[in-house]
């Protein structure tokens, strides 16, 4: 039996006493992310109140300190003499934050430089949420109340228990008592969440105020809502795990996105479609985009239009397509592709590596039959079972442009083998799930069910959805699975090669079935994952790799 749990007032957003939050301030050499270095970090973390951490470090700028800021903070040279570098120091902070929202006065300063910092030493920046003391105390502590709004200022008027003194630790110990001051003011205005402290420092438009009685009647479940004109027409159409929730912000100042601030005065009434789970919700939402083509949407409104590169089975060679075909021929494609313009570097990568550079691949061409057919064996293998002889020609390609101190150019060559790899691996996942008729799989729910833990199962035919449901551990999934099989046929169209017109749907089934705990229950014909491990990234580096001379040979 499919159950579904009713979503709580917790499920609004993070509730502020449970929120994770990192106040940081930084001692830098100057004001120029760019051009200028971190010599100190300082961070607190805090949880309903409660500091439950601290972090403290010198950092080494490996440039002078400039006198008036070692005047101004105290930093010298000396103080930062042996201090651990910024490569050393950003992976370890970034531990330290794992989940929380950061928080700091003027956060564009700190926030500017964490990122410059860490693009710098190519480490993957998570962009969290961010909470800014100074714009949060402009809206809570007016001119009257206070002189200005600097640090200093504000943590004397709310009696912190330290003082700032341009010392990072120190700052960001005063900071949380200024941040613990602003949550109590907006908490009296009915603040209670993170992302209500978010957007408490901008506005709401007047249409945004005068439309917000819209989500009065929205409930508190995974789905799909629509924007409707005064006529009924769909003018945006989105989806979430909690509607409510999510369909709330749109009449609130955190909805900044032009497209619907502009739809929002057209908007009359809201429309929802209650779905059991969030994969429902997502294939709903892109059928619904498809078919009716809402004007303040832009992905998904083409689903049947996409970029193919096809090597024929006859005269045709290496073309672009924009259907899939039957590969039963001897013909075969990858993609789709991000971009029509991805075609003609693909094709001139795949013939380059399998004729040499500069070679073209014409079938019925001056070249003879049997090179020919040798020739389109070679790079049928490489669209769709194994790589390698592309990967061995751009891994040779890579290594003769850095030893010659051309980086960007062998940069381009490995982006080219990337997107590539990508049409490949894309190309085997819509071939493998789309040869299905039925296959119905369970994983553990990520969301509680009435009893506690259940399963979550999906029922799939040709890469179209046809089904969902939530189980508790007590009932019988085979048996909701059995129901699913027997249930559902007017969700699958008859199959088409690789998905073509739904791939954007089969991905998203694809990407649910290959998380962790997926279980097969029923199949009918024959599933396996596509071994994809050859289409993959680290490949092309095992291959760059054997391509490096060995010292004394």
């Amino acid at each position: 039996m499919s159950v579904r749990r009713q979503l709580s007032f917790d499920d609004l957003g993070t509730p502020l006493m449970d929120a994770l939050l990192v106040v940081v301030d930084l001692e830098t050499t100057g004001t120029d992310p760019s051009s200028d270095a971190i010599t100190e970090i300082g961070a607190v973390k805090v949880r309903g109140g409660e500091v439950v951490g601290e972090f403290r470090t010198f950092v080494d700028p490996q440039r002078p300190i400039p006198a008036y800021i070692a005047s101004l903070t105290g930093i010298t040279d000396a103080s930062v003499s042996g201090a651990p570098t910024i490569e050393v120091v950003l992976p370890m902070f970034l531990d330290f934050v794992g989940d929380a929202a950061l928080v700091a006065h003027n956060a564009r300063f700190d926030i500017s430089f964490l990122s410059a910092q860490a693009a710098r030493c190519d480490i993957a920046w998570a962009k969290p949420a961010v909470l800014d003391t100074l714009e949060l105390a402009r809206t809570v502590f007016r001119r009257d109340e206070v002189r200005d709004h600097k640090l200093s200022t504000l943590a004397a008027h709310v009696g912190a228990s330290i003082t700032p003194d341009h010392r990072a630790l120190s700052d960001a110990r005063a900071t949380v008592d200024v941040l613990h001051a602003i949550i109590e003011r907006l908490g009296s205005r009915g603040a209670s969440t993170l992302e209500d402290l978010t957007s408490a420092h901008r506005r709401a438009t007047p249409v945004q105020l005068r439309k917000k009685h819209l989500a009065d009647a929205v409930p508190s479940v995974p789905g799909v809502y629509e924007f409707l004109d005064a006529q009924g027409g769909v003018l945006y159409v989105g989806t979430s795990r909690n509607l409510r929730s999510r369909v709330r912000t749109y009449f609130t100042a955190a909805e900044t996105r032009r497209k619907v601030l502009d739809m929002l005065p057209r908007a009359e009434s809201i429309r929802v479609i209650e779905c059991t789970t969030a994969t429902e919700a997502a294939v709903r939402e892109l059928r619904i985009i498809g078919a009716r083509k809402p004007p303040s949407n832009r992905h998904g409104l083409n689903p049947e239009k996409a970029h193919w590169l096809r090597l024929g089975s006859g005269t045709e060679g290496l073309r672009a397509a924009r259907l899939a075909r039957s590969e039963a021929d001897g013909s075969a494609q990858i993609g789709p592709l991000s971009s029509r313009h991805d075609v003609e570097p693909l094709r001139g990568l795949l013939t380059d590596a399998v004729l040499g550079r500069g070679s073209s691949f014409e079938l019925g061409s001056r070249r003879d039959p049997p090179q020919d057919a040798g020739h389109h064996d070679r790079i049928r293998a490489a669209m769709l079972t194994d790589p390698r002889e592309v990967l061995d020609h751009v891994a040779g390609r890579m290594r003769g442009h850095v030893e010659g101190g051309r980086y960007e150019e062998a940069e381009k060559v490995r982006q080219l083998a990337l997107t590539f790899l990508a049409a490949g691996k894309r190309a085997a996942r819509l071939r493998a799930i789309g040869r299905v008729p039925l296959l119905v799989a369970a994983r553990p729910s990520a969301d509680p069910v009435v009893g506690g833990r259940g399963w979550e199962l999906l029922a799939v035919r040709h890469g179209r959805f046809s089904g969902t449901a939530l189980v508790s551990t007590h009932a019988d999934p085979v048996a909701v699975a059995r129901s699913l099989a027997a249930t559902g046929l007017g969700e699958a169209e008859p199959a088409t090669p690789m998905c073509q017109g739904y791939h954007q749907e089969a991905e998203i089934l694809l990407t649910w079935l290959e998380g962790d705990g997926v279980r097969t229950v029923l199949v009918d014909g024959e599933w396996h994952q596509p071994a994809r491990a050859r289409f993959d990234a680290q490949h092309l580096a095992e291959r760059f790799s054997r391509t490096a001379t060995v010292p004394g040979a």
